[in-house]
């Protein structure tokens, strides 16, 4: 029983790894036998001969001698019907074998259909060829493609087209056999090719052309002769509006090419400096004398929020957060922090809490106010932090727009930055949507126009984005909020640097009454660290890390005088904390207050460090609801002599030619 299960199992096992062989070798077979096929035409020969210049019309036969390397079962010849009225008695053979006509796709069979890209012929192989060569031969009658001038008439026929998939051409030879009398005249009518170099010879009615080298995965052939002009031959239906397309090409449109490219670079490059004129003679503050390098005290009684907006000309979030930290400076808020020890001790979070005291709120600015109403709503005397999440973003904007207003009057700024920026902001929005809408009617028009069109829309969206991006830069102080954002940023070089300009030992008692402005001045971090480790350092009378024990360990009683222990904390003396009575110890620092301070204030610096961190990404939250044939130049190619000149331009025919 198990020797059958045992030959069962070894069965499937060899099932499964021969399975996964074969899809391994169909993974990596099939597509390397895809890659390496491959075709090289040995010969391309095109003969133009029954050429009719009183009806229009001539005969092309194009004989492919083509090496095929790997299996290909059919081929695709596409000939481009902008420049010609049409194509007729089409006919395909291979060898000796002469194809029906027919979209059934049997075995030596071609089929005629009509694409965007023109005269489409599919032609499917007597059987498949594998890593052989054969010879096919497709014959037509074009009608409407020579060119009628007085000058001299023209057939202009693109005998390679230029998309032949990458496969090369190692020779092409063509003929062109022109009816009695009507061979270019020798210097009167010129036989020029475009393309890939070729040589052109000329003898009497019969014109040969024959390429030189192997041409190239993506090369083509233009041949253009001129003869002399049939009165009997009217000239084709689309020739009209071509050569009125040709003689703007090569008479204004190089003109028009050079105006709009200056005046491209004009607009793009006087943009740039139109707006570096403005913001020169507009947007600088006013010149004021000369500042100390360094102030050791706030210059000025003006709010944290009112410097910080100031100073950087933004009322943003770090505003928002430094105007709490002074309101509880200024007795009007408490923040409490709990913490909670996670599992084994280890993952330690903190809880905070705002309190209001019982300090009226009569003389708060409007943003103060705001800011206050917003916590405490409902008449509310604590509101927990998280309790505030996707809730408070919605007062911010209301903020701002207070803090920008009161910059006005307060005869600080001349106009509020928030419009100042919004005007030219938009006008810059305004030239990037005319750009984009120009753009596109440039690329509309560049078929009949020139491509320069894009230049006057690009160089306005550029000077858009120049104008966006100046606008950050326009809003301008008064003489008064230029001087005093000179003085505050002494005042920042001073807490930025207090170790240069002065003592932070001596600095301690400052700590709290300077924090808000370094929370203004985004430099909370470090000048909170900067005290960490500092011996009896006195903590905030405004905030209650509950954890520490002692007078703060029951938390502060909402609505109640904040108490000081003989007037700041860590000084001697006794009080009452949060209107609770305490037992007076001797005074209480974060060194002499109980066994788990052994940090000092490096306790506190994390706590005030995570609320600071905490508040701004809970201010922020919202809810997630909220969130063709080629013309070359004349140039080019090989000519058997020279002489007369051409009108009009642009080859016959061309498309593609490809197998598979």
């Amino acid at each position: 029983m198990h020797k059958r299960w045992a030959a069962v199992f070894s069965v499937t096992l060899l099932v499964t790894a021969a399975t996964a062989l074969a899809l391994t070798a169909l993974v990596w077979v099939t597509p390397v036998s895809a890659q390496s096929r491959s075709v090289v035409w040995q010969h391309w020969d095109v003969l133009i001969d029954n050429v009719d210049t009183a009806a229009n019309q001539f005969d092309v036969t194009e004989t492919h001698d083509v090496h095929f390397s790997g299996t290909f079962r059919f081929g695709s010849r596409v000939i481009e019907t902008d420049r010609l009225d049409d194509i007729s008695n089409i006919r395909v053979s291979q060898g000796k074998t002469v194809y029906r006509e027919g979209c059934s796709e049997q075995p030596a069979t071609y089929c005629v259909s009509n694409t965007n890209d023109g005269r489409s012929i599919t032609y499917y192989f007597a059987q498949p060829i594998t890593d052989g060569s054969d010879v096919f031969t497709i014959q037509y009658t074009v009608d409407g493609a020579l060119r009628s001038y007085p000058d001299g008439d023209q057939l202009w026929w693109s005998i390679i087209p230029e998309e032949h998939y990458g496969f090369p051409i190692n020779a092409s030879s063509t003929t062109v056999q022109m009816p009695a009398g009507f061979g270019p005249r020798e210097a009167v009518d010129p036989v020029v090719t475009y393309g890939w170099p070729a040589q052109v010879d000329v003898r009497g009615t019969t014109v040969s052309v024959t390429t030189q080298g192997q041409v190239s995965g993506n090369g083509s052939l233009e041949l253009r002769v001129q003869y002399p002009h049939n009165p009997a031959m009217s000239a084709p239906g689309w020739q009209s509006m071509f050569d009125v397309q040709r003689s703007f090409e090569e008479g204004a449109k190089p003109l028009i090419d050079l105006g709009l490219i200056v005046l491209g670079l004009v607009i793009g490059l006087g943009g740039p400096l139109g707006m570096y004129y403005l913001w020169y003679t507009r947007g600088r503050d006013p010149q004021i004398g000369p500042v100390p390098e360094y102030l050791s005290e706030p210059p000025s009684d003006l709010p944290p929020a009112l410097i910080g907006t100031l100073v950087d000309e933004k009322a943003d979030l770090r505003d928002v957060m430094s105007t709490i930290i002074d309101l509880a400076r200024r007795g009007y808020v408490v923040i409490e922090e709990t913490q909670n020890e996670g599992v084994f001790g280890f993952g330690r979070s903190s809880e905070f809490t705002f309190k209001r005291t019982d300090k009226a709120t009569d003389d708060l600015y409007s943003f103060e106010r705001r800011i206050m109403d917003k916590i405490f709503s409902g008449g509310k005397m604590e509101r927990s932090m998280d309790s505030m999440k996707n809730t408070f973003y919605t007062e911010i904007p209301l903020i701002q727009n207070d803090l920008n207003e009161l910059m006005v009057t307060n005869g600080l700024m001349q106009e509020k930055p928030t419009t100042t920026r919004g005007k030219w902001t938009g006008g810059g929005i305004l030239l990037i949507v005319l750009a984009v809408f120009g753009g596109v009617a440039a690329v509309a028009g560049i078929e009949g126009l020139t491509p320069a069109l894009l230049c006057i829309p690009a160089a306005v969206g550029f000077a858009g984005i120049i104008m966006a991006s100046v606008g950050n830069y326009m809003p301008v102080k008064t003489h008064k909020g230029a001087e005093e954002a000179a003085k505050w940023n002494a005042f920042r070089e001073y807490l930025q640097n207090l170790e240069k300009y002065g003592n932070v030992e001596e600095a301690k008692t400052r700590f709290d009454q300077y924090l808000a402005y370094a929370v203004a001045y985004g430099l909370d971090r470090t000048w909170i660290q900067r005290f960490s480790k500092l011996d009896d350092m006195p903590i905030p009378i405004w905030y209650y890390p509950t954890y520490v024990g002692g007078p703060w360990g029951r938390g502060y009683r909402a609505g109640t005088p904040v108490g000081h222990f003989g007037g700041g904390f860590g000084t001697g003396g006794s009080g009452v904390p949060g209107g609770l009575a305490r037992a007076d110890d001797g005074g209480f620092s974060f060194d002499n207050m109980s066994g788990n301070l052994t940090a000092g204030l490096n306790n506190m610096s994390n706590g005030l460090t995570e609320m600071l961190n905490s508040a701004s990404s809970t201010f922020t939250s919202r809810p997630q609801s909220a969130s063709s044939g080629s013309s070359g130049s004349w140039s080019s190619g090989g000519s058997s002599f020279s002489g007369g000149g051409f009108s009009g331009g642009g080859s016959s025919g061309g498309g593609s030619a490809g197998f598979g």
